[in-house]
């Protein structure tokens, strides 16, 4: 056995069904070797989208995507969705091909240092330099990405040590498989906490990611209903809110504003939340001076980050939740203080309102995606503008399978993440709702998703601009600086990438649009010409 056919066969047993790739130098044996032990080989026409995949499998399963790239330039094109995994805390590989080692730093074939390139915005980046050391290797880098706030991970493989035998003498031996590790909250914290949670008045509980990795959906929506406390999301992150439920005030931080609700409470339940501008930092204007924080993550890193809290909780947010709700038992529900919160719900909700000239608008969109939607359907949500009214307009519910771009707002992931969702529930409906601009750093791959059978449908909203910043360039200067673009025939662009395609002239075309869309074996572009608006402008 070689080290590369060792290497497949662990990805193999550990449960892994696709590998994101684009060939090129030094990847050959990997691909015969995943193609022996039955592991599927989906090919982009950018390795972009491949990491991008990659990290979608890790957002949408919880559990580690794996992309593989060629070296040189195509690993820094990897990288993007890299990058977005360690914004947005997602378990997820990066294998990289290389040159053989004795002429590693001497020139070779593009020649570089893809694990300095890879270490800063990794969990753990590192060479395999033995056939009989991949074992090791590869355990190291699933156990961190999956551990503590998860994240992405890269192993650089030389061709020799692919192709090489392995020394059966040598090998290493694992006495496992990989597997997250929970720590349980201590109950002294817990108390704590929960003395802050009796004593309030107007307690919020921000829901991050961390939640959604630890499993604790249940859990969460079991305190907030059963103690009346208001949830709150921080834009991008991922959602563990199941269905429609009256504790759900939507997301905080988004550019385009929301109700009040974080900085007027006096009691802030941060669950697997990183403290950065979506919360204010956890710091006034945006808390009160006089409200208790209670943090509690997974990762004693971040725990490290941000202003401290009056109580910290480095545990699994799971099981945080299930035990800081009972220790909070015959506590009175903040009846009052969830319905004022609903209240602001409400009124700024109606502030959201479609023009009644305008022939199409972003709102037709999020009407028609409505209209279609069951628990079942999984939405990917790409794009600054259209993504802020699918955000402000769609917050009854907040479930994992809604995918948006993640903490680093990146757009141009959608179209490869919707690939990545009809290859992990080929049996579900998949609808991508996305902006001009951001549909295009990714439109090729609508020839890659035509052929590979991978039905979707993509609908489509046009304003010819970069809508956020052309709202903020017309407040700052009275006209759009770079963020106006042109027209595109985009139906017909579709077609010519051998996907379907259609243009949309009236509202109630959209809806009927993606019902066919869904059902497709390939890619469905839904071409909807809209007006320019945006959220903070009330239309």
């Amino acid at each position: 056995m070689t080290g590369v056919e060792l290497m497949a066969d662990m990805l193999k047993r550990w449960g892994v069904e696709f590998v994101a790739t684009l060939c090129g130098h030094g990847l050959d044996p990997l691909d015969a070797a995943c193609e022996q032990v039955g592991i599927r080989l989906v090919d982009v026409r950018n390795e972009q989208a491949a990491g991008y995949m990659a990290e979608a499998y890790g957002r949408l399963s919880r559990r580690v995507g794996v992309c593989a790239s060629s070296s040189g330039v195509a690993h820094v094109n990897a990288l993007t969705g890299v990058l977005n995994a360690y914004f947005d805390g997602v378990p997820m590989l990066l294998i990289t091909g290389s040159g053989p080692t004795p002429t590693i730093g001497r020139g070779h074939f593009q020649d570089v240092d893809q694990v300095a390139l890879a270490a800063p915005i990794c969990k753990y980046a590192d060479t395999i330099d033995r056939p009989e050391r991949v074992p090791e290797y590869l355990y190291r880098a699933w156990m961190a990405a999956i551990n503590g706030r998860p994240g992405p991970t890269h192993l650089t493989f030389p061709l020799d040590v692919m192709q090489a035998q392995v020394d059966d003498t040598k090998k290493i031996t694992l006495y496992g498989s990989p597997e997250r590790l929970k720590a349980a909250a201590p109950q002294e914290g817990i108390h704590a906490a929960a003395d802050l949670i009796r004593r309030s008045v107007r307690p919020v509980l921000v829901a991050g990611s961390g939640v959604y990795y630890a499993e604790g959906e249940t859990e969460l929506l079991r305190m907030a209903e059963t103690l009346s406390i208001p949830i709150v999301t921080p834009i991008w992150d991922r959602g563990s809110v199941l269905g429609k439920t009256d504790v759900f005030m939507g997301v905080v931080g988004a550019a385009t504003g929301g109700p009040v609700v974080l900085k007027d409470a006096d009691c802030v339940i941060a669950a697997g939340v990183a403290p950065d501008y979506r919360v204010g930092y956890f710091q006034p204007p945006a808390l009160a001076p006089e409200a208790s924080l209670i943090r509690i993550d997974a990762d004693p890193e971040q725990l490290r980050k941000g202003p401290g809290a009056h109580v910290s909780l480095c545990c699994d947010p799971r099981l945080a939740l299930e035990r800081l709700t009972d220790a909070c038992d015959g506590c009175a529900p903040f009846t009052g203080w969830l319905c004022e919160t609903q209240h602001r719900r409400e009124v700024f909700q109606k502030k959201l309102q479609r023009p009644s000239a305008a022939p199409l608008h972003a709102l037709d969109i999020v009407e028609a995606v409505r209209t279609v939607m069951t628990d079942d359907t999984i939405l990917i949500v790409d794009g600054g503008n259209i993504g802020q009214w699918v955000h402000q307009t769609l917050c009854d519910r907040y479930p994992g399978h809604w995918l948006t771009c993640g903490a680093s707002g990146v757009v141009g992931y959608g179209l490869p993440a919707a690939m990545t969702a009809r290859l992990l529930y080929p049996d579900r409906p998949v609808i991508l709702v996305s902006g001009d601009g951001s549909l295009t750093f990714t439109f090729s791959e609508i020839e890659a998703a035509a052929r590979q059978r991978l039905g979707l449908a993509i609908v489509l909203a046009d304003d010819r601009a970069w809508g956020i910043t052309l709202t903020g360039h017309i407040r700052q200067f009275g006209r759009g600086i770079t963020s106006e673009l042109g027209a595109i025939a985009f139906a017909e662009a579709a077609q010519a990438f051998g996907g379907h395609g259609v243009r949309i002239a009236h509202p109630e075309e959209i809806a009927p649009a993606l019902q066919t869309g869904m059902t497709g074996d390939r890619p469905t572009l839904i071409h909807v010409p809209i007006v320019r608006s945006n959220p903070s402008d009330g239309g």
